[in-house]
């Protein structure tokens, strides 16, 4: 499977006013958010299998759509 980049709109740490050129990574076991393209590790990993991450994406879309 191939490796899916999709770029976020203004990214930041909590904490932190520094904004980031920020990607998730979708791959074979969940995705990744890095924070910089050219970062060698992400900031934070998600693991889970199809059916799970499916279940996470379906719940996400229904809050964006029930908040607007």
């Amino acid at each position: 499977m191939p490796i899916i980049c999709v770029a976020l709109p203004r990214v930041h740490v909590a904490g932190s006013n520094t904004d980031y050129d920020a990607h998730i990574e979708v791959g074979q076991h969940g995705f990744a958010l890095f924070l910089t393209p050219d970062a060698d590790h992400p900031l934070l990993d998600i693991d889970g299998t199809p059916e799970q991450l499916g279940d996470l994406v379906r719940r996400l879309q229904s809050a964006l759509t029930t908040r607007g």
